[in-house]
């Protein structure tokens, strides 16, 4: 009996795994289309359009807060402490401010919660104390801006300033940069069209972060999806597109004030809930930022050596919380009002006001 298999023609083979190539092109291309669609409608179904005070963003600012809004925050650490808030008509952190008066100047902070005040009362706030500063020296005229919004990474304040730059028409902008700038927004449910930004494939994609975290254990298969970190530091590693993604953003903030010439400049905020000695475990993130300043020609100033270095971490936070305290927002608002009154656009005294130093 003969049993030999048939033989495959050259021809034959190629046309076999032509047809392998293409079933497989076309299955990955179906489970793509299919896994975007059911992304997104995921989404759209688990997430209403508001949620509280909150409003659901798509694109890269996610979330917003609702104009005219009031309500409570808890705190990180205590939920059973919390402070309350009210937002302006821009949905900051803000009162309502008149149109601009004839001579005045404004300075817009930008920040996250470190800016917009997190677990302190509104007047407390480096910006709104900054403000009461420059009054008392002299400067009534100098209106600050407080444009933090709680939990907002560098894209998010980037897309933030671009829609406050119009309304408030600042002579000068400041960027709080605090040391989980980089990673991606926890508060409100990310769009996957970010999760997935630096994805060719969201399909292959997802099934490189499944089987990373529940074969493999660990990070094995490469995956560009947007997660957030457990050590900050992480953002920071060679490779990783979380520093790459915050550093573009300081620098279209940077080209934003450019084109509207006005001047730049970024505070580094130190991890108050670390200790501000010679362990201090973030140093990396902040010789980022102060490299970024020199690449990007913007002043940049670490505040934890020029204000808090050596002194005791818990004196300046909120124990309940985290964040940094009143005491610690009156100093870091001494030195924004010294640097606002540095600046060439408002250092000139206007309307007759006298420009002491601090």
């Amino acid at each position: 009996m003969n049993l030999a298999l048939p033989r495959i023609t050259r021809r034959e083979l190629a046309a076999r795994v032509l047809l392998v190539l293409l079933s497989s092109i076309v299955s990955l291309t179906l489970a793509e289309v299919f896994f975007r669609w059911h992304a997104g409608r995921t989404f759209d179904d688990e997430f209403p359009p508001w949620t509280g005070n909150l409003v659901v963003v798509r694109g890269a600012q996610v979330f917003a807060f609702k104009p005219n809004a009031s309500g409570v925050f808890p705190g990180n650490a205590d939920m059973e402490r919390t402070f309350p808030y009210r937002t302006n008509a821009h949905g900051l952190r803000e009162r309502n401010r008149p149109a601009r008066a004839e001579g005045s100047k404004r300075v817009l902070v930008i920040g996250d919660s470190y800016t917009w005040g997190y677990a302190v009362a509104e007047e407390e706030a480096y910006p709104q104390v900054a403000e009461r500063l420059l009054a008392e020296r002299g400067r009534p005229d100098v209106e600050v801006i407080n444009g933090g919004i709680p939990d907002y990474n560098s894209r998010q304040e980037r897309q933030l300033l671009e829609q406050l730059l119009p309304i408030y028409q600042p002579d000068a902008v400041f960027l709080g940069y605090v040391v989980n700038d980089a990673e991606p927004s926890t508060a409100m449910p990310t769009p996957p069209e970010e999760v997935y930004r630096h994805a060719r494939s969201w399909f292959l994609t997802e099934v490189a972060e499944r089987l990373n975290r529940r074969v493999f254990r660990r990070r094995l298969l490469p995956s560009a999806k947007d997660n957030v970190g457990s050590n900050y530091l992480d953002g920071f590693e060679e490779g990783s597109v979380k520093w790459r993604d915050s550093r573009e953003a300081v620098r279209e903030m940077r080209d934003l004030c450019r084109a509207a010439g006005i001047p730049f400049t970024v505070l580094m905020m130190p991890d108050f809930t670390q200790d501000f000695g010679g362990g201090y475990p973030l140093r990396t993130i902040h010789d980022a930022v102060a490299r970024w300043g020199r690449e990007l020609d913007i002043p940049a100033f670490d505040l934890l050596p020029l204000l808090f270095r050596g002194e005791n971490h818990q004196d300046w936070w909120v124990p309940w919380d985290g964040h940094p305290n009143a005491a610690a927002h009156e100093r870091i608002a001494d030195f924004l009002a010294g640097r606002i009154l540095e600046e060439p656009a408002i250092s000139i005294p206007s309307r007759g006001a006298s420009a002491d130093r601090p």
